[in-house]
């Protein structure tokens, strides 16, 4: 048995997991760069993963293969972040100058924890990926809650909506002046109100509204048409781990800072003796 946790918790066995991972990614990279499999990633990164399951045929068996392994990969990785810690622990126990121990052990823990709360978000909460709506309109959510477009601030030229991002003349286009406002309701009352831009979206109640696009004023056919509204795209999610994975994630990168100028310092004490 002690051969078996010494085994699992080795970094020998962390390192092959590690280059399993890493080739793991690789595969997915190239499998992303294939035109076949393009949307169904799309189809992936537009719900979590239990539409991904649920919906035959929307997904690829290759990528839910992918998936499936990556999963597993991240179990075993998991697994041996446990033994390891485990050990560590009794090194501390049995060790007084532990201080640096400690604070590896409450790395390992918190990333740990992060990659917990990563998972987390593949398989709770919901994501809509592709909410179009115009002023007025409204998208319910679960729970009771809706999100309602109150207002789409746009001062570009509107001709530029028929355009694609990367084709449009430098200059054309001002993310920081369009917006769109936005009511959260619960039940039909309104709780909180507020504006979603590029890159800035509008968080309430744990749920977030990013502004993806603009999209041209309905009927708009001519190039040339510069009145109306345009309606907007939105992604609407609600991630409830989403909180303890940005708080989490700093922590550790503190930790592992800690840790590297605690045992630097500590490298020359070493040779001197």
């Amino acid at each position: 048995m002690k051969s078996a946790v010494d085994q699992l918790s080795s970094m020998l066995f962390t390192t092959v997991i590690l280059a399993i991972l890493m080739l793991w990614f690789t595969w997915g990279i190239l499998l992303a760069e294939s035109d076949v499999l393009r949307q169904g990633f799309w189809a992936m990164n537009s719900s979590l993963a239990p539409a991904w399951f649920s919906q035959p045929g929307r997904i690829p068996s290759v990528l839910k293969f992918w998936f499936a392994g990556l999963c597993l990969i991240m179990a075993v990785l998991g697994i041996n972040l446990v033994f390891c810690s485990w050990t560590k622990i009794l090194r501390i126990i049995r060790s007084r100058q532990a201080v640096s121990k400690i604070i590896m052990l409450i790395i390992h823990m918190v990333f740990g924890l992060v990659a917990l709360g990563h998972f987390g978000s593949f398989v709770l909460g919901y994501r809509y990926e592709q909410v179009k709506l115009r002023e007025a309109q409204s998208f319910p959510l679960p729970k009771g809650f809706g999100v309602t477009v109150t207002e789409i601030h746009f001062e570009d030229d509107l001709s530029s909506l028929r355009q694609r991002p990367r084709d449009r003349a430098p200059g054309t286009f001002h993310p920081e002046a369009n917006f769109c406002e936005v009511a959260m309701t619960k039940d039909g009352t309104e709780v909180a109100r507020g504006r979603a831009y590029f890159l800035k979206p509008f968080t309430s109640e744990g749920i977030q509204v990013t502004l993806k696009r603009f999209t041209p004023p309905k009927g708009m056919k001519s190039r040339k048409v510069r009145s109306g509204k345009p309606g907007v795209r939105l992604i609407i999610t609600h991630n409830p781990l989403k909180t303890m994975v940005f708080v989490l994630f700093p922590v550790m990168i503190s930790g592992i800072a800690l840790y590297t100028v605690m045992t630097w310092r500590m490298r020359p004490n070493d040779k001197s003796n």
